[in-house]
């Protein structure tokens, strides 16, 4: 298999740990970033020894010309862009015209809208797009599902889900975009992720409790509770941008139910039968969170995959549509 070359757009937090895991990936390696705050850019080229031939900063216009510049850099096979939500669907569809793979950071997309876009530019360029959904690539997952397929349990009768921590005072400025920001986007994706996974059908709202955080130019959800269906199963979902630490999924089936701790990088489960018998699942990471979903795109990358079947087109195209249906009901 012939190595796969990344870049990144985007030089925050999150792009460290991409670089951090991606060298523990076979046969791919970083060669190129670019970003806009020349401080962090800087930082990450000298932490992760990006060759000054393929590390681009700009300021002044927003990061554009720094992102052009790597998006046609030609030792580039594959970009990871972790630029704020908003910031996706317009350079995803840059780099998929310039024949590059895109592995982008959840949430892909604000709406079903530019889901459909990068679906289109994806399929007419014939490049490769991924949503970097990372609890889809956890050992975790497979168990889970194999559980529910073995039919032990029955079928699903109804999920809840809780997502809570505390963003503090000043959080990351993304957060408090009224287009962007809110913890629905933020934390809520990785919950929807495991809705459209594990469920077929549309999806129906029949209620959102928000409390709103007012910031500079209107507001954001800081927390939401709501209630809604999908595929006609019953779905209460939790999602707390001030509160202390709590993530779990759970899953009721008619003998019994999945308690999976921690949703958003799942390692331990707690399965609960209706006879009384207690099951507790270990799934460790391979590596760490990030190294599935990196691993996986890298080897679509060399085989010359269109699309994940793990995280394919649709799957970003509904997720979208139940987060489009959420936002829509206040």
């Amino acid at each position: 298999m012939r190595e796969v070359r990344w870049g990144v757009l985007g030089a925050g937090h999150i792009s460290h740990r991409f670089a951090s895991s991606l060298k523990k990936v076979d046969r791919a390696r970083l060669v190129a970033a670019a970003g806009r705050t020349p401080s962090h850019v800087e930082e990450f080229f000298r932490a992760f020894s990006i060759d000054a031939a393929h590390s681009y900063v700009t300021a002044d216009d927003g990061g554009d010309a720094a992102y052009d510049a790597l998006i046609a850099d030609p030792d580039v096979d594959a970009i990871y862009l972790a630029l704020p939500h908003g910031m996706h669907t317009r350079w995803a569809c840059r780099a998929l015209r310039a024949g590059k793979a895109v592995l982008c950071e959840k949430p892909a997309v604000l709406s079903e809208e530019e889901a459909l876009s990068i679906a289109s530019a994806s399929r007419e360029c014939g490049v490769l797009f991924m949503e970097a959904m990372k609890n889809r690539f956890c050992p975790m997952r497979t168990r889970v599902e194999d559980l529910l397929a073995s039919g032990e349990l029955g079928c699903i009768v109804s999920i809840e889900s809780v997502q809570k921590l505390d963003y503090g005072e000043s959080p990351s400025s993304y957060l408090l975009d009224p287009l962007q920001g809110g913890c629905l986007y933020d934390m809520g994706c990785y919950a929807v992720g495991w809705f459209e996974d594990l469920l077929a059908g549309a999806c129906d709202v029949s209620s959102r409790e928000v409390r709103w955080r007012d910031v500079s130019g209107g507001r954001v959800d800081w927390a939401d509770e709501i209630h809604m269906s999908v595929g006609g199963i019953p779905i209460h979902m939790v999602c707390d941008g001030k509160a202390a630490y709590e993530s779990r999924l759970m899953i009721a089936c008619e003998r019994g139910s999945v308690e999976i701790e921690r949703l958003h990088r799942p390692e331990l489960a707690h399965v609960k039968y209706s006879d009384g018998r207690m099951l507790e699942i270990n799934a460790p990471f391979e590596v760490d969170d990030f190294y599935g979903e990196i691993q996986h795109a890298t080897q679509l990358v060399q085989t010359g995959e269109l699309e994940s079947p793990v995280m394919p087109l649709a799957a970003t195209q509904r997720c979208a549509q139940i987060i489009d249906a959420i936002r829509l009901t206040l």
